[in-house]
């Protein structure tokens, strides 16, 4: 019978001490999936009719497109092609020549689980290719190209914010934080026909083609973000195969487009992404003997994420005047935008090359790789390598083509602190001019861009519920309404009052001080 009371005694004081935890609910972009998947290629196939015999490779190079990505249950589907271009010496003038072959893939990727209205972002890198001629007219390709895939979707969290009760003393932090509104991304295609000019040189046939996207704005209106864009085309074709003459065309395109996304509201912050997934430049046919007019489609994938800043209470520690307790905890991290940087500097480089020496730079232009992005002591570097293409005439006027690897590094200092900070790496090349400077030197001159939202990780330790031992009461001296103590410097008002079972108000009033932590050595009157 005893042990039946003391029990029925437990659950009736526990009862009558009731409390109600409040939560705030936020919503973040949170990877499902971060990840990289890579593509071999492998590929034995002969010149088409029309390309003359091989005399030397002077490049091979792969050219992944992204055709299509979709996700169905919990896999992530991604296709495209592959396309082989191959650069060369014919064998009969030693011209140069070019060849091009697609080759389909197919990728699959395993996700957490079946997410609604997802982003998809994807780029892709070339990791190594090897070419050689089996005969003058059959070739054997082996390399691998990666395919870096992020897919983002929104997702609800709740935040302890306050817990009311008889008793209970809390202990908050505010904070600013990103709460998400809503994610969207449309694929869209663009059309144009472009006129090379008067001025150019007949286009006899295309070398090589590059476009990238630019942000210029965007705005938002109700349920919309409408973005202005420019697509940045180059086109490096020959204009005489015979005396290898290689000309560039750069055109530009503006673009408009709307992508949809639920809640957003006028002037709501977003990060806007834009991606080529696929272009083709063509020659187009035309009546006349001139070859004036290029064909140019692209795919691109636009994708926003809308967000709110957004004042946020987290109870980071609470106790019990009268009982003891025992608070839950759990890691919290909220983000918020520290800075945004849109810079664009230039970085000059002299590339040596070896001997036999050039005589003529046929064409030389730069590709960035391998770019990476840390953050330490409130400073964001950028570092990365230019892949400088050259195409050159050596001093028996024969093509000759040459790569080399240009190191950058680029530092800005945030104007704002965190605790830790994280941004994409999104440095684009603008523009690379190289010339010639020397028998065997090249100057290169490339504008690169670099468009990041940098990111504070402000993490908490938060409280998610507190039990209350109403069999265990605290000890207090009840005799004594005021107990002395001599405060040290740095000392926050937050543990004495706990430390003493009183509350940090009471502390405050019976001293008449405001501050929350002491700056100097003070003698404090506790009220017990």
């Amino acid at each position: 019978m005893k042990n039946r009371f003391s029990y029925r005694k437990i659950i009736r004081e526990v009862k009558s001490m009731d409390y109600s935890v409040k939560k705030e609910a936020l919503n973040v972009c949170e990877p499902i999936f971060d990840g990289v998947v890579e593509q071999p290629v492998d590929l034995d196939f002969s010149l088409p009719d029309y390309c003359p015999d091989i005399k030397k490779i002077l490049k091979c190079q792969i050219c992944p497109q992204i055709s299509s990505r979709n996700i169905s249950g919990d896999k992530l589907y991604i296709e495209g092609n592959a396309g082989i271009s191959l650069i060369y010496l014919d064998e009969e003038s030693l011209s140069i020549r070019c060849c091009e072959h697609t080759s389909p893939f197919s990728v699959s990727i395993n996700l957490k689980n079946s997410p609604q209205d997802a982003i998809i972002l994807t780029k892709v890198k070339i990791e190594y290719v090897n070419c050689r001629a089996v005969t003058p007219r059959r070739l054997d390709i082996h390399g691998a190209f990666s395919i870096f895939t992020k897919v983002k979707c929104k997702k609800e969290k709740s935040v302890v914010c306050d817990i009311d009760g008889e008793g209970i003393e809390k202990k908050k932090t505010s904070t600013t934080c990103n709460n998400i509104i809503g994610l969207g991304q449309q694929y869209f295609n663009i059309e144009e026909v472009i006129d090379k000019g008067a001025k150019q040189p007949d286009i006899e046939y295309i070398l090589k083609t590059a476009v990238n996207i630019e942000l210029l704005d965007y705005k938002t209106l109700q349920n919309r973000v409408m973005i202005n864009a420019t697509a940045n085309i180059k086109v490096v074709y020959i204009s005489d195969i015979e005396y290898s003459n290689i000309e560039t065309l750069e055109h530009s395109v503006l673009i408009s487009q709307i992508i949809d996304i639920e809640g957003v509201q006028d002037n709501c912050p977003c990060d806007v992404n834009l991606e080529v997934l696929n272009h083709s430049i063509n020659i187009r046919p035309s009546d006349s003997d001139q070859n004036n007019l290029l064909s140019f489609e692209c795919k691109i994938g636009a994708s926003a994420v809308a967000y709110e800043e957004k004042e946020v209470d987290v109870l980071s520690d609470v106790y019990s005047i009268d009982y003891e307790s025992e608070p839950k905890y759990e890691r919290v991290t909220l983000s918020s935008l520290l800075d945004k940087i849109e810079e664009t500097y230039t970085l000059k480089s002299s590339i040596e090359l070896e001997d036999p020496g050039i005589t003529k730079l046929i064409d030389a232009g730069g590709d960035i790789t391998n770019v990476k992005c840390f953050i330490k002591e409130g400073q964001v570097n950028f570092e990365g390598k230019i892949n400088v293409c050259i195409l050159a005439k050596d001093g028996e006027e024969v093509p000759f083509y040459a790569e080399r690897l240009v190191e950058f590094e680029h530092g800005y200092r945030l104007k704002g602190e965190a605790d830790s900070a994280f941004c994409e790496d999104n440095v684009t090349l603008r523009s690379c001019e190289c010339r010639l400077i020397g028998r065997n030197t090249i100057e290169m001159i490339a504008e690169l861009q670099v468009n990041a939202n940098v990111y504070a990780d402000n993490k908490y330790m938060s409280i998610t519920d507190i039990f209350v031992d109403g069999e265990k009461p605290k000890e207090k001296d009840k005799k004594t309404a005021l107990t002395l103590y001599y405060a040290e410097p740095g000392e926050e008002l937050w543990d004495i009052a706990r430390r003493y079972c009183t509350s940090v108000e009471k502390i405050k009033e019976e001293n008449d001080i405001e501050e929350d932590k002491l700056q100097d050595r003070n003698m404090l009157f506790i009220p017990m």
